[in-house]
């Protein structure tokens, strides 16, 4: 299952996918400077289940 989450400092939605030996992840998007911190968490999390569900 690919877990989402984002670096803020950055500006970058990440996917992470544990591997039993730790995790890999990628950077998905970059994301404009200045978006709110809390709709991108939210976005995560609405991938994560759609992951999870999927």
């Amino acid at each position: 299952m690919t877990r989402y989450s984002i670096d803020p400092e950055w500006h970058e939605l990440i996917a992470a996918w544990g591997t039993g030996e730790g995790d890999l992840a990628t950077r998905i998007a970059a994301v404009p400077a200045g978006t709110d911190t809390a709709a991108l968490m939210r976005l995560a999390r609405a991938l994560t289940h759609l992951s999870e569900a999927a």
